[in-house]
């Protein structure tokens, strides 16, 4: 949920991978710039100060960022790839769509130790296939976690729920004061999947995920995934979202406020939101006024209460089609500029959280740190981090994850025909 629309229509990329007189697309090391794309996003200022910093001390090696908006950024890097017009890095998510370029032959792994060695296990595994590394994370560690309104909660005399059943009892108490339960930009979609995707783990356990992951047949159709889906329709039924939920677009920073105008009792999101939030409502926040907590065990369930979901990270990967200068330039530009001290403060003083091992030590040095050790231990802990579905799977999977689980939500299918929809994409 790259906090993203999700590509459309399958890569099919093995069957146009890059050849050799496809090379040197992006520059042959005569003193051209080595193209980065990026997507615009929270951290986006970071990318610029990278290459800032690089074009000052390597003026005869330049490299250009491209920035790109979220929406339209898969179909974009798709055509360019299929094309051989890609940059020397590009930007993604990890994961099945990562996999995808890499199965196609158009992403070379990254061998410089001082670059993958750096990142935490759990970020990493997103971007490792067959024991390589594709990806140097960019970002900041985006667990989806339960931020909450307190002077809310403290109206109600609730606590932030452990369980999904306290979760469920929480619904009449926020109704019947006049406030949405949980906020929900359901237009976006996106928003949507960690309540599957938290809810199979924690009920079915990570061999359930695992099967789905691996395309195995009717995985979809195990007990668990339907009944994730029935929690997930129960709690819609009891009126757990805002009423406008399908109308609301995240990126309108509707449902944010919802939260912090006290409209709503707390949200399920990438922990992103806390520094998007601090943005628009800055006092809110440094009142102390915007709580958290890890999204709710299932009492019962197979799975690890520490299982994480969300995104590890967005990350840049090196394409096979740069030039051999162009990519010697990116490789060095991601061992000495990306998750330097220097970077990592920028990302510490968004009130965000960068995946790297370092990084716990330069948190612990900062004043105001609670939410970010709340972020690092979860994600230093956890015995595994979800991508999110939309990304893990193929573009086609995720495609049709997001439109039949937008349906779920709607209540227009039963459990039984997303199941039937989703084991037809294996």
């Amino acid at each position: 949920m790259a906090v993203a629309a999700v590509a459309v229509g399958a890569l099919a990329l093995s069957a146009c991978g890059p050849s050799d007189d496809d090379a040197g697309n992006t520059g042959s090391g005569d003193g051209s710039a080595a193209v980065v794309w990026g997507v615009e996003g929270g951290q986006s200022a970071s990318y610029e100060a990278a290459v800032d910093r690089w074009n000052e001390a390597n003026p005869d090696r330049p490299i250009e960022l491209q920035m790109f908006g979220n929406d339209g950024y898969q179909d974009k890097l798709r055509i360019a790839m299929g094309a051989g017009e890609g940059p020397a890095l590009m930007f993604g998510w990890g994961g099945g769509v990562l996999q995808s370029y890499v199965d196609g032959g158009f992403v070379d792994p990254i061998g410089d130790a001082e670059i993958t060695d750096r990142y935490l296990d759990s970020v990493i595994e997103n971007v490792t296939f067959d024991g390589s590394v594709y990806g140097a994370a960019i970002n900041n560690i985006q667990p989806v976690v339960v931020l909450y309104n307190t002077d809310v909660f403290d109206a109600v005399g609730a606590s932030p729920p452990e369980t999904w059943d306290e979760l469920l009892d929480l619904v009449p108490v926020f109704n019947e004061a006049g406030v949405a339960p949980i906020a929900l930009a359901g237009a976006s979609k996106w928003p949507q999947l960690p309540y599957l995707s938290y809810l199979v783990d924690r009920v079915g356990g990570s061999e359930v995920v695992e099967r789905i992951m691996t395309g195995e047949a009717d995985a979809w159709s195990d007990p668990a995934v339907i009944e994730s889906l029935e929690m997930i329709q129960s709690l819609v039924e009891a009126g757990g979202f805002n009423s406008d939920y399908a109308a609301i677009d995240y990126a309108s920073g509707a449902a944010d406020a919802l939260l912090y105008s006290g409209k709503a009792a707390m949200m399920v999101v990438l922990s992103q939101a806390y520094s998007n939030i601090q943005t628009n409502a800055e006092q809110f926040v440094a009142d102390g006024k915007l709580g958290y907590a890890p999204f709710p065990i299932v009492e019962g369930g197979k799975g690890d209460p520490g299982a994480l979901v969300g995104n590890p990270s967005n990350f840049w990967s090196v394409t096979s089609a740069a030039s051999d200068a162009h990519k010697e330039t990116v490789q060095e530009f991601l061992a000495t500029e990306v998750m330097s001290t220097d970077y990592m403060a920028e990302i510490l003083d968004r009130s965000a959280v960068p995946g790297v091992e370092a990084a716990g030590e330069l948190i612990a040095e900062r004043e105001d740190n609670d939410f970010q050790e709340f972020v690092f231990g979860l994600s230093e802990d956890a015995p595994s981090f979800q991508l999110s579905w939309d990304q893990a799977l193929s573009p086609a999977q995720g495609a049709e994850l997001t439109t039949q689980l937008d349906r779920i939500f709607l209540l227009e299918i039963t459990p039984q025909e997303f199941a039937d929809a989703m084991n037809a994409t294996l």
